[in-house]
């Protein structure tokens, strides 16, 4: 019995690649996503305590 294709090769194999490959692009822009509404909460945080002269607490990264 012979196969037309490798593992390597085969179309399913591609598509599972493919899927993969836009998984972990999903998954890198969510990450990148939640640094970004993270820091922007970070700011908004600050700009506002400073204005209010309230106790300065901060977040050590």
């Amino acid at each position: 019995m012979s196969r037309k294709h490798t593992e390597t090769e085969s179309p399913t194999s591609a598509l599972k690649n493919e899927s993969a490959r836009q998984r972990w692009e999903l998954f890198h822009r969510a990450i990148a996503h939640a640094k970004q509404t993270n820091d922007d909460a970070l700011l908004e945080s600050d700009d506002s305590s400073d204005s209010a002269g309230g106790p300065l607490l901060s977040i050590v990264r």
